[in-house]
């Protein structure tokens, strides 16, 4: 063992001596081709141990600044930048000057680099710098001119599309989105604002998969990551998520960030004070985030102070008003505050819209009751399921919930149908039991699994989700074996009640 150890030890310390070793050109072809495979991490080394030795080295200095870029520091992009000689700088020397601007927040200087240039990407340019200096018609006009202009257009259509998602357009940002995805499948940027359009549509199970798409083909990419684990969140994943933030930290994500997706999985566990002191200690940083707003307003609420929750959220709404989540958590604190009639006027312009959700129906029909709202009786007859197909297409709803994993999701969706019917269906107990389950709420789900087993009694699915929670909370082993037993007699070819079966026995041996 002792020398198999020392081996192992030599031969890591004559690798990472062979690595330092390299030469320049050797180092510069394989950040080359770290860069092409979008490894920027990688590349970035690799350009350190080159800049060394050739601090001058104009292919050097280019990749490296378009390395950095790529990576979001417009700082050090810069000094690669400055530093190449005038003879060497490459067509989009304007271009990329104007991008390190605008990642370091300077508009102004951005606008200068690009102010002879005539292309879409600098469009782009013009309108971020409009949207830093919080000129929002400034922005619309360089982004429809951006629309004209010659070279290539999906970064502008698919920051424009941000833009418009970020306001509440979310058909106008599908729209360019479709444009930037037509223009350029493999753009990160139609990527990402795809993923973002698509849990802004509530399909997390797409978004999810376009986030771990772009994660394999653009290694250690922060916006993938920290997307993925949002939506990880979402989903109630909260296994999943912590793996996710595991690979964030070791990625080199900001303090913000990471705070930001440390406060996620608290708030998936349930720690809300934990949850709001993670927020609370990056609170500047985060200061324009409005899903941190959001979660931060949620802690406060379920910590007891929903006024402090309003005093947050509040400003965000009046900046923009047409953004949902916003409504619905100023409306959850109001409600928390005993204020019905405030939380009436946060959801009536939701309620308004023909796609108006189910939730925020039932929470304004039941703010409006509480605040005795004369419209109270009309909106609770429409929070309802006013006919078969909403029932039907709400249990499809749930069913493709469950097949994406959202667990969080179905769960919402079948108690949701709870409510307006009569709470005995075996399927939706069954159902919820298994969601609550895979949340890790499993005395609710055996609450639930009982239920279904009432109703449907021979039942083997019913049998198989009550027999093996009983195992698994131990709160009567012998009676789940009993059952784990009986549904597999009923159903023999079922490879889930027999491995719950069998794990039951060499647990729990009768």
């Amino acid at each position: 063992m002792i020398s198999r150890l020392f081996t192992a030890a030599a031969l890591g310390a004559l690798l990472a001596l062979s690595a330092c070793s390299a030469d320049p050109d050797t180092l510069l072809a394989r950040a080359n081709a770290a860069y092409s495979a979008h490894n920027f991490k990688a590349a970035q080394l690799d350009l350190a141990e080159v800049l060394k030795v050739r601090p001058a080295d104009p292919a050097a200095l280019l990749l490296h600044a378009r390395t950095m870029l790529a990576l979001g520091d417009g700082v050090a992009a810069r000094t690669s930048l400055a530093a190449m000689p005038t003879a060497r700088r490459p067509a989009d020397y304007a271009l990329m000057q104007g991008e390190a601007a605008l990642l370091r927040q300077q508009p102004d200087e951005a606008l200068s680099f690009v102010a002879r240039e005539t292309s879409a990407e600098a469009w782009r340019i013009r309108a971020q710098s409009a949207l830093l200096k919080g000129d929002e018609a400034g922005a619309a006009r360089a982004f429809a001119a951006g629309q004209g202009a010659p070279g290539p257009q999906v970064r502008l259509l698919a920051d424009n599309a941000r833009w418009l998602l970020h306001k509440g357009d979310l058909s106008g940002a599908r729209e360019l989105a479709a444009r930037a995805r037509a223009a350029d499948p493999a753009s990160l940027d139609a990527q990402l604002v795809d993923a973002r359009l698509a849990v802004a549509s509530g399909d997390l199970a797409r978004a999810l998969a376009v986030y771990d798409a772009v994660g394999k083909a653009w290694p250690g990419n922060l916006a993938a990551l920290t997307g993925k684990a949002g939506v990880l969140g979402d989903l109630g994943r909260t296994k999943e998520l912590k793996e996710v933030l595991e690979q964030a930290g070791m990625a080199g994500v900001s303090a913000a960030d990471l705070a930001w997706l440390q406060a996620r999985a608290a708030a998936a566990d349930g720690d809300w004070k934990k949850t709001r002191d993670l927020l609370q200690a990056s609170d500047s940083a985060l200061a324009g985030r409005t899903d941190a707003a959001i979660l931060y307003a949620q802690a406060l609420v379920r910590l007891g102070q929903p006024e402090q929750a309003r005093a947050r959220i509040q400003p965000l709404v009046t900046r923009e008003p047409a953004n949902p989540a916003l409504r619905r958590a100023l409306a959850e604190a109001a409600m928390a505050a005993r204020d019905p009639a405030g939380a009436v006027e946060a959801l009536r312009p939701l309620a308004a819209r023909p796609d108006a959700a189910t939730g925020d129906l039932r929470l304004l029909a039941e703010a409006a009751r509480q605040a005795r709202d004369p419209d109270a009786a009309r909106l609770a007859e429409r929070a309802r399921f006013p006919a078969p197909q909403d029932l039907a297409r709400a249990l499809a709803e749930a069913d493709t919930a469950m097949k994406a994993r959202n667990w969080a999701g179905a769960t919402a969706t079948y108690e949701r149908i709870m409510a307006v019917t009569d709470g005995k269906s075996p399927l939706v107990l069954n159902n919820l039991a298994f969601a609550q389950d895979q949340l890790g709420n499993k005395a609710v789900a055996l609450d639930y699994a009982l239920r279904a087993l009432a109703v449907a009694p021979g039942n083997p699915s019913v049998m198989d989700t009550a027999g093996w929670l009983l195992v698994q909370t131990g709160r009567d082993p012998a009676r789940g074996r009993a059952l784990l037993r009986n549904a597999a007699a009923r159903a023999p070819a079922n490879a889930t009640i027999r491995r719950h079966l069998a794990q039951a026995e060499q647990d729990h041996p009768a």
